[in-house]
């Protein structure tokens, strides 16, 4: 009999550090570059959080969205050198959207809020994870593009190309934005998705939550023997 209780290895300690580096690396851009929303042309008269840009706050701003800006362009970097052997498979695993992973996108919605319907079998990512990825995968190199632009290209580019890495830039932020913090509400804040969370803090998942969302994944993975699952902790019995 399939054991119910328990949980299985979903994700390697350097995979959890890589989406944790990503992740902090964004965030911090996100919390710093918001105020350069502000005032994109330095010779117009600061407004709303323009001011924060000017003087030794400014320049401390500037230099933490740096930093965390080098922190998201080699996070990549993490994974491809400390886990080598996952890219490959879970790349194209999320590079790989089928009729399940349509019918996912165009079910959870009602079943998430009411109950009703059944999600398709889903493999290690579901068809939301892809399309979150698929955002992530292209506006990190949307980033990287406009943001070295914009920090190395002042003078060496005409003020045409600095104004349309600027405009990418934003529209990049605004695309991530609304991703990461429907991401951060189905894992963090959910009754039923947040079960999930646990994958990225030990690389550990519920095997029951793991049967009803990535049944197609579970099952794969037992039948070809490769398959890491524990028993779930038993409290220690009353004295």
């Amino acid at each position: 009999m399939a054991r119910r209780g328990g949980s299985i290895k979903k994700f390697s300690r350097v995979q959890v550090l890589f989406h944790w580096l990503y992740s902090g690396s964004w965030i911090i851009l996100a919390l710093t570059g918001i105020a350069f929303l502000w005032r994109g042309d330095p010779t117009e008269p600061a407004a709303g959080l323009g001011p924060l840009l000017q003087g030794s706050v400014g320049q401390t701003l500037r230099l933490v969205h740096r930093v965390a800006a080098i922190g998201l362009m080699t996070s990549p970097l993490v994974w491809l050198l400390g886990d080598p052997k996952s890219v490959w498979p879970d790349l194209k695993e999320l590079f790989s959207f089928g009729k399940n992973d349509l019918k996912y996108m165009l079910i959870a919605p009602l079943y998430y809020t009411t109950g009703r319907g059944q999600l398709p079998p889903q493999g290690k990512f579901n068809g939301g994870h892809k399309v979150n990825f698929y955002v992530v995968f292209t506006t990190y190199f949307t980033f990287i593009g406009s943001g070295l632009v914009m920090w190395f290209g002042r003078g060496a580019v005409s003020d045409q190309a600095f104004h349309t890495a600027q405009l990418i830039h934003s529209l990049s932020f605004w695309l991530g934005s609304g991703l990461f913090l429907l991401h951060l509400y189905l894992t963090a804040i959910h009754p039923f998705t947040r079960r999930s969370l646990s994958a990225m803090v030990d690389g550990w998942m519920e095997l029951q939550y793991a049967r009803l969302d990535h049944s197609e994944w579970v099952e794969r993975e037992v039948r070809s023997g490769t398959a890491q699952i524990r028993d779930a902790e038993r409290p220690a019995a009353a004295r």
